[in-house]
């Protein structure tokens, strides 16, 4: 149930079955990867599998980063503020995926083949009782 409501405070309760099996960019991946304690051992498997650099991981940390500021600014707002913020969300997951697909070049259907199948992981193991 704990895992399951961490799925929710990270953005994607209601999402359609369509989404639940490729949640790039829209879920917050990259904050559950790098920079929750949960999720270690899940980047280091990704580093290890797409052989990232120093560089290249330390600019998804700070992607990261950035993810995380919008997720935590969502919490608090009324309808119309969260509505602007839905547009700015929208914006940054754009972006986000600009920068992700130059930084991986040819690795990024890679990552994305790894970030679907790890999702659906990660769904699974909510979902149990």
């Amino acid at each position: 149930m704990r895992r399951l409501l961490l799925l929710f405070a990270l953005g994607w309760g209601a999402a359609p079955a369509q989404t639940v099996a490729d949640p790039w960019p829209r879920a917050p991946v990259l904050t559950r990867l790098f920079v929750l304690a949960s999720g270690r051992q899940d980047s280091e498997r990704l580093i290890r599998t797409l052989d990232l650099t120093v560089a290249q991981v330390r600019e998804l940390q700070r992607l990261a980063g950035s993810e995380r500021a919008y997720a935590q600014a969502a919490r608090p707002l009324g309808t119309a503020a969260a509505r602007a913020l839905n547009v700015k969300l929208a914006a940054m997951n754009a972006e986000k995926d600009r920068k992700v697909r130059r930084l991986l070049g040819r690795d990024y259907d890679r990552f994305r083949v790894w970030v679907r199948a790890w999702w659906q992981a990660q769904v699974r193991q909510a979902q149990r009782p």
